[in-house]
């Protein structure tokens, strides 16, 4: 009980060495007892990591060679390689160029769905060509056609070792039942040996030694790592000596004064060895030097615990002191403040957050306030909208001219159109609609339009979406982008104009696009990009493009980047203006 009434009266910095004497002793002792123990697990782990490592990768090498022969078997009952091989003379010119192509985009399949396939190819003597992926080549020579025959008579292993190269061929007919010269076909696959090199670093890994493959009959091997040629036939001579019936092994032996340890897989199907070996001081040598590295550790910690048991005392308190003045500053309103940090450190973490914080509820107050502002001048474009009067004007002369007219049909449509238009702008129940109403509204005021313009203008409607009811925008986003194709693009056209309204999917970028595409006045690139600059000002100015400004900030501050409007030229020569928005909004209940 007196310790611990001692250790309550000591002040920060001795309260801080004992607490780390207390938590790194009882360490130290452990790390002793268990340091003895030690070398004998490493060895173990190291034996059971390369007999793994070996298991694992033969397995994978064996699982591919595998998947080649079965394709090469599969390939044998193509047609088109049957017929090209048989009937080519008597089929129809075109008809064998186009089987070529058939066949030389399987050879290309089968290069490109191996690692280890460096080049197909297929020699038809009936057509004297020999067939790669992508061309062809002369065919083979009579000697070497009977040399391949020769080797594939009783060979035991699927790849054989032919002009410095790996190969894995086949031969139809099988000269081991049917000797034919020349042979319908010989499919070949090279194997690609620097594939097969990079195959044996994986197995070596970092453990410095090296790996070989080589074969039963010893006529090809390939090695990876640290090789010569003594340690070479030294590794292979202990695998041969090992008893037939023993496909994995493991062992050690000494070469020049070093000690090796060795494992060895080999493979029925490939009747070859994969062998894999390291140096014993590369794994238990440096075990050997943590004895005498232990007591200075010991040492170096005791001042280490001092040292640093300061510099936490120093190193926390001015960072929290510094960052309660900055919450006070923030208490006061004072949203400019920025603290910073030198050290890399938790408190550079905490500092850059804090700043963040105050960054971002800045840009909030901000937003909050630019909100208010474009809603103020989206309902006072609203109320400009309803009583406009040049708009009013000659939708009632319209009407009153249909009235004279007595066509009642189009009177009936137009009043209609103009209630369910005044109707729509005039309820402020709630700021947002859905797309579908949004969308009903514009071909209100767009029928409207038409019959003023009907032999001016030609409108096209595009709607293939499937989320009308889904998503809610703001209200009144549609009808601007329309009115600003008939007041600035079409406004001087006297026939055969047109305009496309189009609402329409993209699924491969989640989102929604209405469109509104003329054949008005063909503007510059130079005007485009004014427009664009515009639309990515603050402010929202006077321009004749007020209208796309307003929508464009609108939604921006609904959605948020990328959403909102781009201008481009049309297909048709006029301006093409597009409206993005978000298709998974409601859908994920907001972001």
């Amino acid at each position: 009980m007196k310790v611990f009434s001692a250790l309550k009266n000591l002040k920060i910095f001795p309260k801080l060495i004992v607490l780390f004497l207390i938590t790194i002793i009882p360490s130290l002792i452990v790390t002793l007892q268990l340091f003895r123990f030690g070398a004998e697990s490493v060895r173990k782990e190291i034996w059971s990591s390369m007999e793994n490592r070996v298991q694992f990768n033969i397995g994978s090498l064996e699982a591919e060679m595998d998947r080649l022969i079965r394709l090469h078997t599969q390939y044998a009952l193509d047609i088109d390689i049957a017929k090209l091989s048989s009937m080519s003379t008597i089929l129809p010119y075109y008809e064998v160029m186009q089987m070529q192509k058939r066949v030389q985009n399987k050879l290309w399949i089968l290069e490109t769905s191996s690692l280890y396939v460096r080049q197909a190819e297929l020699y038809i003597p009936q057509i004297s060509k020999t067939l790669l992926a992508g061309t062809d080549i002369a065919p083979m020579t009579d000697s070497e056609v009977k040399e391949l025959q020769r080797l594939k008579i009783g060979q035991q292993s699927p790849l054989v070792y032919w002009h410095d190269k790996v190969i894995l061929s086949t031969i139809y007919p099988d000269p081991n039942y049917y000797m034919v010269s020349p042979p319908l076909y010989i499919l070949q696959s090279e194997i690609d040996q620097f594939s097969l090199k990079k195959y044996l670093h994986r197995t070596l890994g970092d453990s410095g030694g090296g790996s070989m493959l080589f074969s039963d009959n010893e006529d090809w091997r390939l090695g990876a790592g640290n090789m010569s040629n003594g340690l070479n036939e030294m590794i292979i001579s202990y695998v041969m000596e090992q008893p037939g019936g023993r496909l994995s092994g493991r062992g050690d032996m000494t070469l020049d004064g070093h000690n090796y340890y060795i494992v060895y897989e080999r493979s029925e199907l490939l009747n070859m060895t994969l062998t894999l070996f390291i140096p014993e001081e590369n794994v238990m040598g440096p075990m050997h030097s943590y004895r005498s590295l232990f007591s200075s550790l010991f040492a170096i910690a005791l001042i280490a615990v001092v040292g640093f048991s300061y510099w936490i005392f120093r190193s926390i308190h001015s960072p929290i002191r510094r960052m309660v003045q900055a919450f006070r500053t923030v208490e006061k309103g004072e949203l400019n403040v920025s603290i910073s940090h030198r050290n890399q450190d938790e408190f550079q973490y905490l500092y850059g957050q804090f700043n963040l914080m105050v960054s971002r509820l800045r840009q909030s107050v901000q937003d909050i306030y630019q909100s208010q502002i474009m809603a103020q001048q989206s309902e006072l474009k609203q109320l400009q909208s309803q009583i406009n009067p040049h708009f009013l004007y000659n939708t009632y002369y319209m009407v009153h001219r249909m009235a004279r007219m007595h066509d009642l049909d189009n009177l009936e449509r137009a009043t209609q159109h103009l209630g369910d238009y005044f109707i729509y702008i005039t309820r402020n129940a709630s700021n947002e609609a859905t797309i579908g109403q949004e969308w009903k509204h514009t071909l209100s005021y767009l029928e409207i339009q038409q019959m003023r313009f009907q032999n001016r203008i030609a409108a096209t409607l595009v709607c293939q979406t499937a989320y009308l009811e889904d998503i809610r925008i703001p209200k009144l986003i549609f009808q601007p982008l329309v009115e600003n194709a008939y007041q600035h693009g079409l406004n001087n056209v006297i026939e055969n104009g047109k305009i496309i309204l189009s609402l329409v999917d993209d699924k491969d970028n989640q989102s929604i696009i209405f469109s509104v595409e003329n054949n008005g006045e063909v503007l510059s690139a130079e005007t485009i990009n004014i427009i664009l600059r515009q639309l990515d000002q603050t402010s929202l100015g006077s321009s004749d493009h007020t209208g796309l400004i307003n929508v464009h900030k609108r939604i921006r501050l609904k959605f948020g980047e990328p959403w909102g409007v781009n201008v481009t030229a049309g297909a048709m020569g006029g301006l093409k203006v597009s409206l993005h928005l978000p298709a998974d909004w409601n859908l994920n209940g907001g972001k």
